[in-house]
């Protein structure tokens, strides 16, 4: 599909490194999402890391729960058992892994460990999206006028940057028309690091990430009117094979002193017509999605960037680390206040059904 005009497409092999930078800069000071092509991994790769995805949550619930996640996010998290919103369970399930090239007591599944061909893809798949994350970081820079390794200096790799292989399960025509208004995929969020990169299936992958936008930003024409600016949801474009997503979290945000915006974003499932219902007789097909978080080291502090790339220095600014714990302790706390009784919930079956 082509890509919509609100949400910019970078080519990272032409133009120079300048004006790509003044591209990102706009985009980022916007919307807060750019797409990129011609860059980060082989499309080859993405792709062997959907069909690697898809193994892994094909497993039995038993042997996915050997791997369930502990405090510190990485590992398998179940269905309904994260709340990026207010008030909503997110209908998919993760498999995440921090660290995964550096040293780690992180047990790796089966299908990956036991696979010498799906492990060398992981491990090649993390190390390209953690140089193209390097590059964007040094055009993040050129664009505030710093030395480009203002912001890569602060990430060593491996050390906080995760990935996580995300899967939205499919629905039965009968669920998919029986969904209420509490159920979504993902709730409304920001990211809390520097930048996400987000990788989603170029053929036959499936729409629902929607970004929220002032009205400005969408339609151009509206800035010249004297009405108050209001916000909208956006649906965010599935990039051409081998592009991705990029956005910017809460900690790129306060570093550059909201320059860079980190923008609300959710996955929503998709609302046909009672009548598209009927005519699909498979229902709602799965969705999976490939996310690389990027984190700076936990002691890097978010001293605020001044225009002209000067560093105000006169304030306490808070630390990674600090704003990674902070959003982590609200996210738990956020979860543990929703009820259970959604309308959507495993069923004793081991698929996922919706209950009344």
């Amino acid at each position: 599909m082509s890509l919509p005009s609100v949400i910019p497409t970078i080519d990272l092999a032409s133009d120079s490194p300048q004006r790509q930078a003044e591209l990102i800069k706009h985009a980022l000071g916007s919307v807060g999402f750019f797409a990129v092509v011609n860059a980060g991994p082989h499309a080859e790769d993405v792709e062997a890391m959907f069909d690697h995805s898809k193994t892994f949550f094909d497993l039995p619930m038993k042997e996915k729960e050997v791997y369930l996640a502990g405090k510190s996010g990485s590992g398998y998290t179940k269905l309904l058992s994260q709340a990026l919103g207010e008030g909503k369970r997110d209908h998919k399930e993760t498999f995440s892994y921090g660290k995964y090239c550096a040293k780690t007591k992180q047990e790796v599944p089966p299908p990956f460990k036991e696979d010498e061909v799906a492990h060398e893809t992981i491990k090649r798949f993390y190390q390209d999206c953690h140089d193209v994350s390097e590059r964007l970081m040094e055009l993040f820079a050129l664009a505030l006028e710093l030395p480009r390794e203002h912001f890569r200096q602060s990430h060593s790799f491996g050390l906080n940057t995760a990935m996580s292989l995300i899967h939205y399960p499919a629905l039965e025509p009968e669920e998919q028309k029986r969904l209420s208004e509490m159920d979504i995929r993902a709730g409304e969020h920001k990211d809390w690091g520097t930048m996400t990169l987000l990788f989603q299936q170029s053929t036959g992958g499936q729409p629902g990430l929607q970004v929220n936008l002032p009205r400005s930003a969408i339609d151009p024409s509206f800035a010249s009117t004297d009405a108050k600016d209001t916000f909208a949801w956006y649906p965010a474009p599935i990039p051409p094979r081998g592009g991705f997503l990029v956005n910017v979290g809460l900690g790129m945000e306060l570093w550059s002193s909201g320059m860079y915006r980190a923008t609300l974003h959710r996955v929503i499932f998709p609302s046909p017509s009672e009548e598209e219902i009927k005519a699909a007789q498979e229902g709602l097909a799965d969705r999976y999605t490939l996310a690389f978080f990027v984190q700076p080291d936990d002691d890097v502090a978010f001293q605020p960037i001044l225009p002209g790339g000067k560093i105000d220095t006169s304030v306490r600014a808070i630390t990674s680390g600090e704003l990674f714990d902070s959003k982590l302790r609200e996210s738990m706390n956020r979860f543990k206040d929703i009820p259970t009784s959604t309308t959507v919930a495993e069923n004793t079956a081991g698929g996922y059904g919706i209950v009344a």
